[in-house]
Formats: C-alpha cells, structure tokens, sequence
C-alpha cells in the first residue's frame, strides 16, 4: 500500500485523503537532558539505552537538518510503510491542496514535538520568526524553566563571560587528562552545580577518581564556573510550570516596534536545576537553534556565542509576560486558542461526553492528543479516525469539517498555519 500511495493508486490515495493521516509515535530521540516519563505517555518502549528527551510528532520539514534527521513515519494496514516527506511530496496537491503548495511547498512547515525535560538544556535562541509554544502535559510539583532576560543585557559583556566559562571548560578537561570519563564528570558535577551552596572541595575527590591531578587552580575553575552557571540562570525569568498551562515564547509586543515588527523566541533553558521533570507539547517553526551557553555540561556540545546573543531580544521581560490566556473560539463550543500569530496558530479541543467539538473545513493541520482518546467523523456522520494519549496525525485537505468526539475528558492540540484562519 505504501508503493501504492506513492504512485497516486486512485483508491489508496482516496482514502489517505479524507482520513487522518497517522504517525507512528515511535519518534524517539535520545538527548542527555531527557528523562523517563515520555515512553509511558507514547505507550512505547524504546529500544535504545535512553534517556529520551524528544519525540518528533510530525517532522516533514527536509530543509531543517533535525527534520530531515528524524522524518514522522506512515505506516499502512499491510504493514509497509512510507516516510511522511516522501509521500507529501509524491502525492501533495491530493493531500495538501494547490494553494497549501503553492505558500508553503509540499511539506508541512511546522514541527511539533513532544519533550521530556530532567535536566537544563542550553541557554538558547532562534532567529526572528521563530517563536515556541510550551503546552505543559505534566510537571513535578515546583517545576520551572527559564525564559526572558529579566534584566537588560550587556551584549559585549555577556559574550566575554560565556566565552571565558568555556575556555575555563577546555582548561578543567585539560587538568583531569585526555583519558578522562566525561560521562562520570556530568554525573559529580552537574548535583554539585544545582546545590547554589556547595563548595568544589565536595567534588574534588570524586574529580581525581576518574582522572588527573585536580586542585588549587582546578577549586578554583569549577568555583569561577559554579559562579557563572548561576549568574545566567539568575538573568532569566524562572517560569513556574504545572499540567495544562500554556506558555508562548515570543518576544512581548512592547518590545517590537511601534508594536510590530518580527518578534522571536526569547532568551530560554528549558528545566531546572533541580531536576523536576517536564513533560510538554512544543509547537514552532523549523529552523536553527543558536546555543549560547550549556550550563557546563560535559561532553561539551557546539555552542555559538555570538550568533545566539545576535538573535535575544537583550531588554528586561517578565514571566507574566509568557503566559496567554485560553480564549473561547466564538460559534464552537469546548475549543479555545492560546496563541493566534503570524507564525501559527493554536487551538485546544476539550470534548467531553456530553459535547463534541467541532472543526472547520480548512487547510492541511496536525492534531495531538494529550489526554483521553478521541473519535472524528465528518458532518454526516463518516469516520475519519481515532487518537489516543500521545498520538498524532496530520490531517489533509480533503477531509473537510469534522467533529471530535470523547466519553474521558480528552485535550486535543490543533496547530495550524496563519492561512488556516
């Protein structure tokens, strides 16, 4: 079915069209800030050693490198299947439609995904254009994240401090040998730097386990680097987080010129320090990611300084600022939008058992269930599909208005393209 779907076979193409498209939710990723509650919510065991921090929900995107790297997969009731960027762009103008193509391409520019935060990730930003939306799916009690300075910021200054704090990691790595374990210095350093009042002598014995001869001037170059790791967490917003809430990272309107301009994600380290997990839907565009700083883990990964700060708005914001409200969809009873931008849109379907949803006919969009199971049909009455907790699908053109159904207090995301409104 699959070869098929490719050839554009009249009847498999007329049935992928008007029903949902759906992913395998096997899209897993393996990231050293990840942790153990995303198996559970894709009901899915890997087969890798994990941690796993991402699942990409609909990846087909191949001019983003991440994309392209971790393309959302089909698979058909014969058991073949087919990847999601091959199949749009053999049969696009039947799943996608003329005028999707002709704006966007035969692609689906949005890439959602699913992430598992345990640890920091990276102080990190994206280009103009390239704002995020956090739906939270589940959080440990007290769990935050950073987002937005919340102060003004040097940009020359800064630069010199991060790029010291990495010199000052090349020369620890130096001091413990090149046969160091870096793997076990995560392990000592990254409970050593969470707890703001400890001193280096705590790990210093742990350090000369696993290499070198580490002291005087290796206290003081975790000391110095202890300081800055805090420094930078200290410049941003701690953001308190809990299940359902909705944070949009996008620079605040009062900020963009004369109230517009093109706004962007603003300076953010998903997690926290001490390591109270997230669980959350992220909604954005494909693009780059600029790290500007990794809160000093080892192995060191790829950072670049100047091109990160080039990108942060550097001015004062405050958390508030990152918190949209949930606005009833006028006409459509149980949906409500969070964030409606020139980017994307946002909306969140909560059928229940004595009220179904209903959607539009409107351009190619992805649905994500982060709570209960759900049934669509057509407006006269045909099935369309089914999802479940942590699942998704794409759906095309041809599938038209449609309703959602659930008897378990289901929470559906709709993301969708500006020309979908």
């Amino acid at each position: 079915m699959a070869q098929a779907a490719l050839r554009g076979d009249g009847h498999v193409l007329g049935e992928l069209a008007s029903g949902l498209i759906r992913v395998e939710r096997d899209n897993l990723v393996e990231r050293p800030w990840g942790g153990a509650w995303i198996e559970r919510f894709k009901r899915f065991r890997a087969a890798g050693g994990g941690p796993y921090g991402e699942a990409f929900e609909i990846s087909a995107y191949d001019a983003d490198d991440e994309a392209a790297r971790y393309p959302s997969r089909v698979r058909f009731d014969d058991g073949s299947a087919v990847d999601l960027p091959s199949l749009l762009k053999a049969q696009g103008g039947a799943l996608l439609g003329r005028d999707f193509i002709g704006t966007y391409g035969a692609c689906f520019p949005l890439l959602p995904k699913t992430l598992d935060v345990k640890e920091l990730l990276s102080v990190q930003g994206h280009p103009p254009g390239h704002t995020e939306v956090y739906i939270i799916i589940d959080a440990e009690p007290g769990a935050t994240l950073r987002l937005g300075f919340n102060r003004d910021i040097d940009p020359d200054e800064t630069a010199r401090e991060l790029s010291r704090g990495i010199e000052q990691q090349d020369r620890l790595l130096e001091l413990l040998g090149r046969d160091a374990d870096v793997v076990a210095l995560q392990r000592i350093v990254a409970p050593w730097l969470a707890a703001r009042d400890a001193d280096a002598t705590a790990i210093v014995a742990g350090l000369e386990a696993i290499g070198g001869q580490p002291a005087g001037i290796a206290t003081s170059l975790l000391s110095e680097l202890k300081d800055l790791y805090w420094r930078v967490l200290d410049s941003m917003n701690a953001v308190n987080v809990e299940p359902g809430q909705v944070i949009h990272n996008s620079t605040p309107k009062r900020l963009l010129p004369d109230g517009g301009g093109e706004a962007s994600s603003e300076v953010h380290s998903l997690g926290n320090p001490e390591g109270r997990e997230i669980l959350a839907l992220e909604i954005r565009r494909p693009g780059p990611t600029f790290r500007a700083w990794d809160n000093v883990r080892f192995p060191k990964r790829a950072v670049d300084v100047r091109a990160a700060i080039d990108v942060l708005n550097l001015r004062a914001t405050a958390a508030e600022e990152f918190i949209p409200e949930l606005r009833p969809v006028p006409g459509r009873n149980g949906a409500f939008v969070s964030v409606d931008s020139s980017y994307f849109r946002v909306e969140h379907l909560r059928p229940d058992s004595a009220r179904a949803v209903g959607v539009p006919a409107s351009e190619p969009h992805s649905l994500h269930c982060l709570a209960g199971s759900v049934e669509l049909s057509t407006d006269d009455g045909r099935g369309i599909g089914r999802l479940q907790r942590g699942e998704s699908a794409l759906v095309p053109l041809g599938v038209g208005a449609y309703r959602v159904e659930s008897a378990d207090g289901a929470h559906v995301v709709r993301a969708m393209l500006p020309a979908s409104r």
